[in-house]
């Protein structure tokens, strides 16, 4: 069986964990569940990073000798993370005693071949992000990237030297330009390493709560050292196992800690001898109102405290609240790109994706098969033919998406069928079909939704683990490898009637309790206040519901191909990119634009717009432009952005 090795970034312990800090986690649980719906072994590792100045000072601030301090929290992130579904392998803590030996085995190894020398370090400091700095890394004197204070130190530490494998990490980078993603951040390091490295110190003299060093025990391990070789810890270094454990993957980070991975971690590998990682992907931040959320700023969200929220508000046990969670995180946004979380959104998603459209589907098809069963009793139960192409190459392109981490174009794609089985149930009309007698078309139509909805919860799988069981188990189907899914009939179990709604609707006075329980909530001494809701308007006010732009799917998309539409001067047709699909629009800019100069150029669309033709062109979508008088002028992004990023 192949294997896939997977690890997230571990975390400090000295802070409650909050949204920001486990939607990494998130994430890679759902990486580890979708190689494993592909038939991998899959060995996926997260965990919480303890040995540090910070660490010790919080501990004493409180009164507790570190080691309970650590073991408390540690917990705390370990149940968190249980409680989210997250299926990992190992929750490793640096004060493992198995890892602390790696460490000293790591750190000996390096001295004894001379790649780590004594010297005197005279410099900046940064406490909350355990951090050396140079003078050129200070922002108006304060650390670059949490914007605190930072101190002077001087003290005598050992270094390792990183010059030395500038060259060796240089020659990497340009032979393996995928070993950073996104592109943005492969970039940066590369300017980096090219602009010359230093060598960095690797210890601490005056921290006690450490990984001793084992020839000099007046000094113990700087904790990025520590921290980093927790891969390898995972992977069973010196044992027989880390072999075919090791390389990982992927490392799963943020981008505020692409050069420790990015450079000084593939330096140690080379410096050991040990095969670098296969992939690095540093995602984003999720922010509040455009800041990184942060316990400083005071702007955290506490997901412990949403679920509860989501679960006792609406209606729904833990486990659905938990799943609508990762699914608002996994669907918003493109992943790689900060994000904004909004209270709203997370229940515009549950109300339109969930409730609307797959709830629904759900419901519908249950009580459609109680209602009809007598009727289909001996009718062949295969479904539509026309309809397998689709979903066996939705599969496929949902399976790309997942293979580049791009979670919300695969999860959009998987709901394009949900909603053409929606769409299928209105254009059948199985009611008619019962009431006219058409036994054979009434059990291809309720066998068709019912095998649709068999792809729809193994695709969902990954993301809403929970969610997916559920479905599975209300229609009679199983779990399946992605290989295994096949355009076929049921077995002999027939699903019943439910009167569980697995996905209430959240109505008008659920949405400002909710939104008033978030802003009242707090984590730590940090508080949270969510935007005021819009009032409900008058019907015959002109104005639209959230719900309707809601349903309102604004993409970028990348001009491929323009060309005029003959016999008119104002219509131009546009071959567009948006995600990974092709599109054609027809656009009335003609007089405006020439097609020869937009190729290249992004531009914004309404992705879900009834195709309709144009001189005799079909268009698929309506892109989006400004005009006043006779001047027009396109929407684009301010930014390049990936085709088919969502417009919020």
């Amino acid at each position: 069986m192949d294997r896939y090795f997977l690890t997230t970034a571990i975390y400090y312990i000295n802070d409650k964990p909050h949204l920001g800090s486990v939607s990494e986690t998130i994430a890679a649980d759902f990486i580890a569940r979708y190689q494993r719906k592909l038939g991998k072994e899959v060995l996926f590792s997260t965990g919480t990073d303890e040995h540090s100045q910070k660490v010790e000072r919080t501990a004493l601030a409180m009164g507790q000798p570190v080691e309970q301090y650590t073991a408390t929290a540690a917990a705390s992130w370990k149940a968190l993370f249980d409680r989210l579904g997250i299926s990992y392998s190992r929750f490793i803590r640096t004060t493992d005693a198995d890892h602390m030996k790696v460490v000293q085995e790591m750190f000996q190894k390096l001295f004894d071949q001379g790649d780590i020398y004594k010297g005197s370090y005279d410099g900046w400091y940064c406490l909350k992000d355990e951090a050396f700095l140079l003078e050129s890394d200070l922002v108006e004197g304060k650390c670059p990237h949490c914007g605190l204070e930072v101190q002077h130190v001087s003290e005598v530490n050992y270094f390792f030297r990183l010059s030395k494998y500038q060259d060796a990490l240089l020659a990497w980078y340009e032979q393996h330009p995928d070993f950073v993603q996104p592109q943005m951040r492969y970039n940066e390091l590369v300017n980096v390493i090219r602009g010359g490295l230093r060598d960095v110190s690797v210890s601490r003299s005056t921290v006690k709560w450490g990984v001793p060093i084992p020839f000099d025990t007046d000094q113990t391990v700087y904790v990025w050292f520590d921290a980093l070789i927790n891969y390898a810890t995972v992977a069973g270094y010196g044992t027989e196992r880390f072999a075919t454990d090791w390389p990982a993957d992927l490392h799963l980070i943020g981008k505020d800690i692409t050069r420790f991975h990015g450079i000084i971690w593939p330096a140690m590998l080379m410096a050991l001898g040990i095969p670098l990682p296969r992939h690095i992907f540093a995602h984003g931040f999720w922010n509040f109102e455009g800041e990184k959320m942060s316990k400083s700023l005071g702007n955290v969200v506490d997901p412990a405290a949403l679920i509860e929220n989501l679960s006792s508000l609406i209606g729904i046990d833990e486990p659905i609240a938990v799943d609508a969670l990762r699914y608002y995180l996994c669907r918003e946004g493109t992943y790689g790109l900060d994000v904004d979380f909004s209270s709203q959104r997370l229940l515009l998603r549950f109300n339109t994706d969930l409730a609307n459209d797959l709830g629904n589907l759900l419901n519908r098809t249950l009580n459609m098969f109680a209602k009809f069963r007598p009727q289909i009793e001996g009718q062949p139960l295969e479904p539509k033919a026309a309809l397998s192409e689709l979903f066996s190459t939705t599969l496929s392109a949902v399976s790309a998406d997942y293979d580049s981490l791009q979670f919300s174009a695969g999860l959009e794609k998987t709901w394009m069928l949900v909603n053409v089985l929606n769409k299928m149930i209105e254009d059948d009309k199985p009611w008619v079909l019962a009431k006219a007698g058409d036994a054979a078309g009434l059990a291809t139509h309720l066998t068709t939704l019912l095998t649709g909805l068999w792809y729809v919860a193994n695709l969902v799988e990954p993301c809403m683990p929970t969610v997916s069981d559920r479905l599975l188990e209300a229609i009679r189907r199983p779990q399946a490898a992605w290989r295994d899914l096949a355009w076929r009939g049921p077995g002999p179990e027939l699903p019943e009637a439910s009167s569980t709604v697995l996905f209430p609707r959240v109505q008008p006075d659920q949405l400002d309790e909710f939104l008033a329980a978030q802003t009242a909530r707090k984590t730590g001494s940090a508080t949270v206040t969510a935007a005021t809701p819009p009032p409900v308007s008058a019907p015959d006010s002109g104005l639209i519901t959230i719900d309707d732009v809601a349903k309102v799917q604004l993409r970028v998309a990348t001009i491929l191909e323009g060309e005029r539409v003959p016999e008119t001067d104002k219509l131009l047709k546009l071959r567009v990119k948006v995600g990974s699909e092709e599109r054609t629009i027809v656009a009335g800019i003609g007089k405006h634009y020439d097609p020869a100069l937009l190729v290249g150029k992004q531009i914004v669309i309404i992705a879900n717009l009834q195709p309709r033709k144009l001189k005799g062109i079909t268009s698929q979508g309506m892109l989006l432009a400004a005009s006043a008088g006779d001047e027009m002028a396109l929407l684009t992004p301010m930014a390049v952005l990936p085709d088919g990023a969502e417009i919020h």
